[in-house]
């Protein structure tokens, strides 16, 4: 089987990706230069490029029997910069996401999402959760997509460490 991981050797990637070419799926993830010879080792193609770059998701994704979708908070921009809109940046890649997989003629795709995309009040910076599914649930009803919905990854809190110093 023919599996497209977005999101590069991150949380998730790095557990998942050698389980799934140790049971000889195919396997193409999507990275920085600089991860490039770390995901081939483990046996996998690297497409390098930006989620917001809908031609390079197309290529990658055609002929892939499985795509699975998330977003990174660091493909839009610096999480302390004020100025960075999360919200449409990962709109953006959503759309991008949602047109990729037409154009390509996936038929399976799974989305990362997050606990409280069901719903677009309440929920803060995880509204683009909520946006993205609902780009992805106006695929074509051939399109079979899931949706995870986990709680956050307290991992990402990490990021936070240097704000809680300076507070000090």
């Amino acid at each position: 089987m023919k599996i497209i991981l977005t999101g590069s050797l991150g949380n998730i990637g790095k557990l998942l990706a050698p389980q799934l070419i140790a049971r000889g799926h195919k396997l193409t993830i999507s990275s920085n230069p600089e991860r490039r010879s770390e995901i081939e080792d483990l046996g996998a193609k690297a497409a390098i490029g930006q989620m917001q770059d809908l031609n390079l998701l197309t290529e990658t994704f055609i002929g892939a029997d499985l795509v699975y979708l998330m977003e990174t908070m660091e493909s839009v921009g610096d999480m302390f910069d004020p100025d960075v809109d999360f919200i449409s940046g990962i709109t953006a890649i959503g759309q991008n996401y949602k047109a990729a997989v037409q154009l390509s003629g996936v038929k399976k795709a799974i989305h990362l999402s997050s606990l409280g995309a069901h719903t677009n009040e309440g929920n803060g910076i995880l509204l683009f959760h909520h946006r993205v599914e609902q780009l992805l649930q106006q695929l074509p009803v051939d399109i079979a997509i899931k949706f995870i919905r986990p709680a956050g990854f307290y991992l990402n809190l990490f990021s936070f460490i240097p704000l809680d110093q300076e507070a000090r």
